[in-house]
């Protein structure tokens, strides 16, 4: 018994609790005194060792009323030989206390002392096995109820606790959302995107860590990450500065490669707010205005975010009416061959016409993009082009081609060829002349798919194009795959664009490539007549921008047309 004592000192508290009472109960058993002078000694714990022995070979005890025994079943008459007829505990025990005799077998109680023993030390270990067992089964309760089953990360409620355990010391939430997430779905599908989730997560974990960063899962692909620094301080930003660079590694998963990036948003305790749900509040304002300013950047929460995010609502709710009240309009802009100085097409921009103002698109196509609207927007889009095709071949007799912008969103949905089949059928138009302009990232994030639905495109006559090519991170090697019609060189290069510059020489390597994989390359946002002589000689075929004309509505644009085919009759 001094053994089993000592052992349990090493024992977990909980668990020196649940034994205590046992052990307590058994230790007088071990002490090398007679049984009987412990009888005439101690008026409780004979009955508690005569009951325990009782139970212990089987026999059964019926207590009734005031603690009195009934009966005891005949399995205990040979080891006690005593029968309680009616004699309740009170009476035992003040039979001992005045010195009386209890008539029991104690020779044969004696014997089976060191199997008491035995048997205590058994009962001991069996107890202490199934209270660790269920001590573990709590414990792993209790870690699936406060953990993100996918990545094992801690999730919101396990945050909340964490902020309320952090009050009064200085903290930094870092709200993060991966960038085009839901493309990586839309590609490989959501066993493919769970596994990049626990990528991204181990990765977070191991980053974030060095700089005493905790990191939480919310939902999705969307992670807090808990700094114990002031958002000013040298820290906070080393931390960041590892983590954007961390996050720039490519994900590879099932001879897959996926480039991904964070938009981070970040409030400061107690600054930003006093509890989880403030701070996470305020994080996420400024998580949307770095998603606004193309994502991969981290913003940190003040006060007019909050205004904006308000205004970004308010005009989501609008743009979700704005194409029942029929707000939307597509104006195009013409485009100039630099061969000849004719109009070879144009390029179809939807434009926003609120309460008789147009908004600007740079504040309503983000809000697009993200709210899915963009698949709807970019349908009336398409509609409307068609129209417009089928009017410019009646005003001029011939075909002209009109390029439309389709989002990365739109280019992945899984019915876009079947939508493109269904609206080439459904307008009749020749599809030569409709042009889908793909942006370089939506292109090159999934390659083998981007391959094939292009393929497929181009089978139905339509004709394609890569729009800002040069800002993004194309593979000569999947290039060379596109069935591409044209290149258009981003505006960024044309603004900068003079003799001897690195702007130059990139739009000239550009050009170059264009021509030798038999791809034609248009220049955007050509604004000066400089800007077009150098192009021209730098060797690219065809502009567009406001030096030839601004982008026209419809009615402005049949006037245009007409002007067009006067000055080209008389050349």
């Amino acid at each position: 018994m001094e053994n089993l004592m000592q052992q349990t000192q090493a024992m977990p508290r909980r668990w020196k609790d649940s034994l205590r009472s046992l052990v307590t109960a058994i230790a007088p058993a071990a002490q090398e005194i007679s049984l009987r002078q412990r009888l005439a000694r101690h008026s409780r714990w004979p009955i508690y060792l005569l009951l325990t022995l009782v139970v212990a070979c089987g026999a059964s005890l019926s207590m009734v009323m005031q603690n009195t025994v009934e009966n005891i079943r005949h399995a205990a008459d040979p080891l006690v030989h005593w029968t309680l007829n009616g004699m309740g505990m009170h009476d035992v025990t003040e039979l001992l206390r005045e010195g009386g005799m209890v008539d029991l077998n104690l020779n044969r109680i004696a014997r089976l002392v060191h199997w008491f023993n035995l048997l205590a030390l058994a009962t001991a270990l069996f107890m202490m096995y199934h209270i660790r067992a269920r001590f573990r089964s709590e414990d792993a309760l209790a870690h699936q109820a406060a953990h993100d089953p996918l990545t094992g990360l801690a999730h919101r409620r396990s945050l909340e606790h964490r902020v309320l355990h952090l009050r009064g010391r200085g903290h930094t939430l870092v709200l993060g959302s991966v960038d085009r997430f839901e493309r990586v779905i839309g590609a490989y599908g959501h066993e493919f995107a769970d596994a990049m989730i626990t990528d991204i997560a181990s990765r977070l974990r191991s980053i974030a860590g060095a700089y005493h960063g905790e990191v939480f899962r919310l939902d999705g692909a969307n992670f807090v990450i808990l700094y114990r620094h002031h958002a000013d301080s040298e820290d906070f930003s080393r931390a960041l500065v590892a983590l954007q660079a961390g996050m720039q590694r490519p994900f590879s998963c099932r001879a897959h490669e996926v480039y991904s990036n964070l938009s981070l948003g970040a409030a400061e305790y107690p600054r930003h707010g006093g509890d989880a749900v403030q701070l996470l509040r305020n994080a996420d304002a400024a998580l949307q205005s770095a998603r606004a300013q193309g994502g991969n950047m981290l913003v940190a929460y003040s006060e007019a975010l909050n205004a904006e995010a308000v205004a970004r609502v308010e005009l989501e709710a609008q743009l979700v009416h704005a194409l029942e009240r029929n707000e939307l309009e597509l104006h195009l802009q013409p485009q100039q061959s630099l061969q000849d100085g004719s109009l070879v097409g144009f390029e179809a921009l939807v434009r926003w016409r609120r309460q008789g103002q147009l908004v600007p698109p740079g504040d309503f196509i983000p809000v697009a993009e993200e709210s899915g609207l963009v698949i709807a927007i970019g349908e009336w889009v398409l509609e409307r082009a068609c129209a417009q095709i089928h009017a410019l071949r009646n005003l001029s007799g011939r075909d002209m081609v009109v390029a439309v912008n389709i989002s990365a969103r739109h280019f992945g949905h899984p019915d876009f060829l079947a939508r493109m089949q269904a609206l080439l059928a459904r307008t009749g138009i020749n599809p030569a002349c409709l042009e889908l302009e793909i942006t370089e990232g939506a292109v090159m994030e999934h390659t083998e798919a981007a391959v094939q639905l292009l393929h497929e495109l181009r089978a139905l006559g339509l004709k394609l194009s890569i729009d800002d090519f040069g800002t993004g991170y194309s593979s000569l090697a999947y290039l060379k795959r596109f069935p591409i019609d044209k290149l258009k060189v981003d505006r960024s290069f044309v603004s900068q664009l003079r003799p001897s510059s690195q702007d130059a020489a990139i739009v000239q390597a550009v050009i170059g490539l264009g021509h030798t994989l038999d791809i034609k390359v248009i220049a955007e946002g050509v604004e000066t007549v400089q800007q077009r002589e150098w192009l021209k000689r730098l060797g690219c075929d065809e502009i567009q921008g406001y030096f030839y004309s601004r982008p026209l509505a419809e009615p402005q644009l049949l006037g245009f047309v007409i002007g067009q085919m006067r000055e080209e009759a008389a050349a």
